[in-house]
């Protein structure tokens, strides 16, 4: 089930027992069981175990501090080359990065703390200012604001120590954190992309610790095989290389097979491969294809902009139900909109 937000949680003699849920798209309300509950919701971790705390009576103090972190999208020809380059201390002490990634280059990245928690923050002028500026010193030339391509937001759900109440963000842990409250809830938060496993391996270990889960062996998924990893056809894609159909590593006989594998629509998409996003993928929306199944969006907003109802068009084709192209597109300048 696709867009189903949690809103609550089921206890049962003090104990987390399962999730209230509803489907966004009909309204339907349901109720999962389950042994384990694992709060996993990155910057809103908080709002679960507050709710954890008031259906056991318990007060709980907040664990996350928001942290706001810019990314800028230039063309490739500012770093002409497969590795990243990382600035540990710029003019005012603070790092600066600029990794090649999916063939364009992301500068980056920003520090500041943030409490409002919108679902797409937007970027502070002096944020441009200071990845713009201090980039320029590295790369083959410097970049301005006529060269962004997107700039996009995120928050990092930084942990907060229990005596801190500093608006310092700097300072903090990236480490994650595992907490299993009383009632059983396992809340997981902190970290890093780059550290997902570790904290998935963590976060498992104190649910069998618990016994809310069976043990099971270590390394069981060292050698699996994901989903579209690597194939015959594929090779070794870099991911600095350009989106394209090797993206999709031992699916790309599947994509191709499907209506419109000729077609390209722009920034390495077919028309197939909005077909596979929708058939394959569970996309319901311009947003799913543009921003979640492709990166597009945060590669070349006005190019994902543009292409908006064509690929609206596809998905009403092969769903049936409203693609939401008008969102999409104001979504998409959004991503283009540098603060003055």
């Amino acid at each position: 089930m696709n867009y189903c937000a949690a809103t609550g949680l089921l206890h049962e003699g003090g104990k987390v027992v399962g999730l209230s849920c509803e489907d966004r798209e009909t309204g339907q309300s349901y109720q999962i069981q389950a042994r384990c509950v694992i709060n996993a919701t990155g910057v809103w971790v908080d709002e679960f175990r507050q709710k954890d705390g008031a259906a056991t009576g318990r007060a709980v103090q907040s664990m996350v501090a928001p942290s706001q972190g810019v990314h800028v999208v230039v063309d490739r020809e500012f770093l002409p080359a497969d590795h990243a380059l990382l600035v540990p201390k710029t003019a005012d002490g603070r790092v600066l990065f600029a990794v090649p990634w999916l063939g364009k280059l992301i500068l980056g990245t920003t520090d500041t703390p943030r409490q409002d928690l919108a679902r797409e923050p937007q970027a502070f002028k002096e944020e441009v200012e200071f990845i713009l500026r201090e980039s320029a010193c590295y790369l083959s030339r410097a970049p301005i604001r006529a060269d962004v391509k997107s700039i996009w937001v995120g928050l990092r759900p930084l942990v907060r120590p229990p005596d801190d109440e500093g608006g310092n963000t700097k300072g903090l842990s990236r480490e994650h954190t595992v907490l299993v409250s009383r009632s059983g809830l396992v809340s997981v938060t902190g970290g890093k992309w780059t550290t997902y496993r570790a904290m998935a391996e963590d976060v498992l270990e104190k649910c069998f610790e618990a016994s809310l889960l069976d043990r099971v062996d270590s390394g069981v998924t060292t050698n699996l095989r994901l989903v579209g990893a690597d194939g015959p056809m594929s090779g070794r894609p870099k991911i600095s290389d350009a989106p394209g159909l090797h993206s999709y590593g031992s699916e790309q006989a599947l994509v191709q097979s499907l209506p419109g594998a000729q077609r390209q629509l722009g920034g390495g998409l077919s028309e197939a491969m909005v077909r596979f996003a929708a058939r394959h993928e569970y996309a319901r929306t311009v947003e799913d294809v543009l921003a979640r199944r492709s990166r597009l969006l945060f590669l070349d907003a006005r190019l994902a902009g543009s292409l908006a109802s064509e690929v609206g068009a596809i998905l009403q084709q092969e769903i049936g139900v409203d693609p939401q192209v008008a969102a999409f597109s104001g979504l998409a300048r959004r991503y283009l909109d540098l603060p003055d």
